[in-house]
């Protein structure tokens, strides 16, 4: 519709829609690259090592063919109207590609802005096999290898089901533990964290669990029936289960098993994980039980003494707070916590100048009060930790602050 009024505005448009706002992080061949800034090959290679072999050796015959026969026959091409067919099929395959190199086009989670490639490449690959049937024997051969080649694909794909999307071919490593999740985006839209979901409704049937919200997991929610979602709580303030999956995963170097009870791999590399914060997360032990009295979050054990005492938990990344004797100004004031990590490399990029990790909170927000009684807790980060420094603070100053000085594993 944009170019009803102008059409001669195509080129503007195409160098317009060429540049997506948001630029994300995209990773390809175990390297970090912007999707502003991709390598030449990023879609050729993933169109190489996603696409089944097959297709792939018949679409590159196709495309030979079709070249080939032009060279030699020029004037063919406009009396055939197979070959005239192929080179239009040529160009809707590689003119796209060209465009997004020369353009530079911002592309990321793998060729999905282009999968509408599939299609004249599979056309082609007909092409191919079109070629070879006027051949006796190499017909023979390549009509074997095809079928073999059909037969081993759709065993992989009704062993990968439901997730056919994360295909890859042989041309890539997918025996070598964690190979695959090291080097490419495999579950960019966060399918798999509905499966932790229903795992976790299975595990426990009668119970209410939370869990970590993650936007994705939202979406997963919805499909299940009602009577399900009221048992599936997605929380970000108290929560007995975190679900891990897809991005959140290839962020990670090294996976931590702890207390995790839940694991899906696809080609050898993790894609799922399910891990809880308390061994049986019922309500009279779990995290968010305890986190929804004053009583339970001074269970923790106290590590420092304050204007709020502060509480840590077993099981748990979370930092308590909670004071007796409470007054609204108490609730009405702000807290900074400015959290140290050990390395400086796990802060965000824009916080690494700061060399903290900056959470300040609204107690109204995030707190609980009853009579003279304030408590609330605070999810911490899942790199390791040097130290918290934390407060209340208004615009004249600091209240109070506090250094803890421990290491969260």
């Amino acid at each position: 519709p944009y170019l009803w009024t102008n059409p001669l505005e195509f080129a503007t448009a195409v160098q317009t829609l060429a540049h997506h706002p948001t630029t994300p992080v995209e990773l390809f061949q175990g390297r970090k690259v912007r999707a502003s800034n991709l390598p030449w090959d990023f879609i050729p290679t993933w169109i190489a090592i996603s696409t089944p072999p097959a297709t792939l050796v018949c679409g590159v015959l196709g495309i030979t063919v079709a070249g080939l026969r032009s060279i030699r026959e020029p004037r063919a091409v406009l009396e055939n109207t197979d070959l005239r067919f192929g080179l239009l099929l040529v160009a809707c395959l590689t003119l796209p590609v060209v465009a997004i190199i020369v353009l530079g086009s911002h592309m990321y989670n793998g060729w999905r802005h282009v999968y509408f490639l599939h299609a004249p490449l599979c056309c082609l690959a007909g092409l191919g096999l079109q070629w070879v049937r006027g051949r006796r024997r190499p017909a023979a051969v390549a009509y074997a290898l095809v079928g073999l080649g059909v037969l081993i694909t759709g065993k992989e794909m009704v062993r990968l089901h439901p997730y056919q999307h994360v295909y890859f071919n042989a041309l890539v490593d997918r025996t070598t533990p964690e190979a695959l999740r090291r080097s490419y985006m495999l579950d960019p839209r966060l399918v798999l964290c509905r499966e932790g979901l229903a795992f976790l409704r299975r595990r426990y049937p009668a119970t209410t669990v939370y869990i970590e919200d993650v936007s994705r997991q939202r979406f997963g929610l919805m499909t299940f029936p009602q009577a399900d979602r009221e048992r599936l709580v997605l929380t970000d303030t108290a929560y007995d289960m975190r679900i891990e999956c897809g991005i959140q995963l290839q962020k990670r170097k090294e996976l931590s098993l702890e207390n995790v009870l839940y694991v899906r791999k696809v080609y050898n590399s993790t894609l799922l994980t399910v891990s809880a914060l308390m061994t049986v997360p019922d309500r009279e032990r779990s995290v968010a039980y305890r986190t929804e009295s004053y009583r339970g979050v001074r269970a923790g054990r106290l590590v420092q003494q304050a204007e709020f005492d502060l509480y840590r938990y077993r099981h748990s990344r979370r930092l308590g707070y909670a004071k007796e004797g409470c007054t609204a100004s108490d609730r009405e004031t702000r807290f900074f916590l400015h959290v140290v990590p050990v390395e400086e490399t796990d802060l965000p990029a824009g916080r690494r100048r700061y060399r903290y990790d900056n959470r300040d909170f609204v107690f109204l927000e995030k707190g609980r009060w009853t009579d003279d009684k304030c408590w609330t807790t605070v999810v911490l980060p899942d790199y390791p930790i040097a130290r918290i420094r934390t407060g209340q603070f208004t615009k004249a100053g600091r209240i109070w602050e506090t250094d803890l000085r421990w290491t969260i594993p």
